[in-house]
């Protein structure tokens, strides 16, 4: 039943139960919601530190989920949509940076009029494919790709971060993997570099262009993986407009996180928490109107930004149209 709506996996790990309980619900299911937001965040932080202001976030979520979907549903296989999600994923973000890269096209506009195209084709593509075989023809085939950590798993409270899909540890292992590159190594100089002083990296032989581009390829799998999970390990079937604003608030999770994958991991447990906060309050009967639980996310959002959004400062490049000397 719950399975019908996309807040149904967190509302069916909340329970009215004792506070050791709830606090582990809670965790759980601020780790369901939050792992879309660190993954497309990682693919935010990744273009916007190499200069491009990827808006199209969301467009690429979408996309990402549809063909997850569409994969698993004709083929039977979830590592399968995964792959199809991956290989969509840095087709289309390859896409949109050489228009907003290669082309010099405006980065906001682009973003966004990629956003409304995405949604505007899923939502087609949905409708032919279900008019074709019903809506098991876009559900994921059923199957336990959860991994149980044993030992760590039966620690109480935390223990649930243990007891998750195989694309949760995927991203425990992406977030410092992604933090060593971009601090640690010469290829995350020269990305920061192009995202600081692109000139500058340019005459020491820094192909930005290459660089932006690779970046923007790696951000559209990242968004699309983000997606996938949504579809493979959450609701495990595809509905019109998934991701409902959760490439948009990405953004504000890599502002929050200072553009570093550590404090984007952080911030997106925050809304993560949100969602599941929320719901639990419902669970114990505490009279919440729905449309203000549904609100709750982007209210703190909203509020977080105004709060932190003055102090801090995005890369000098960022947004701005590539213009190099030849």
């Amino acid at each position: 039943m719950w399975r019908e709506n996309a807040f149904g996996p967190i509302l069916a790990c909340i329970h009215p139960e004792p506070r050791v309980t709830v606090t582990a619900n809670v965790i759980g299911a601020s780790i369901i919601a939050g792992v879309p937001l660190i993954l497309a965040a990682l693919g935010g932080v990744i273009a916007q530190r190499s200069g491009v202001l990827n808006i199209a976030l969301e467009g690429l979520m979408l996309i990402g989920a549809f063909a997850s979907a569409w994969t698993a549903a004709l083929f039977g296989s979830e590592v399968g949509g995964f792959w199809f999600a991956v290989l969509f994923g840095a087709v289309f973000g390859l896409l949109v940076g050489w228009v907003t890269v290669g082309l010099r096209g405006d980065q906001v506009v682009v973003g966004i009029a990629f956003n409304i195209l995405a949604l505007g084709a899923t939502s087609f593509l949905f409708d032919v494919a279900i008019r074709g075989g019903g809506l098991a023809a876009m559900s994921v085939p059923r199957g336990d790709l959860t991994t149980r950590i044993p030992g760590l798993a039966s620690i109480p409270i935390v223990g649930v971060l243990f007891d998750q899909h195989w694309l949760v540890y995927m991203t425990y292992v992406l977030i410092p993997l992604f933090s060593y590159i971009l601090f640690k190594t010469g290829l995350g100089v020269r990305l920061r570099a192009c995202g600081e002083y692109a000139e500058g990296a340019q005459t020491t032989g820094v192909n930005v262009l290459r660089v932006r581009l690779w970046a923007m390829t790696a951000s559209g799998v990242l968004a699309a993986v983000a997606g996938a999970y949504m579809v493979l390990a959450d609701i495990r079937l595809f509905q019109q407009d998934i991701v409902r604003g959760r490439g948009y608030i990405a953004i504000a999770v890599i502002i929050l996180g200072r553009w570093t994958p550590g404090g984007s991991f952080g911030a997106a447990l925050l809304f993560g928490g949100s969602y599941a906060l929320g719901f639990q309050l419902q669970a114990l009967n505490i009279p919440i109107a729905g449309e203000l639980l549904l609100a709750l996310p982007y209210l703190v959002t909203i509020l977080a930004i105004a709060l932190t959004g003055r102090k801090v400062l995005p890369p000098r490049e960022e947004g701005r149209p590539l213009h190099l000397a030849r």
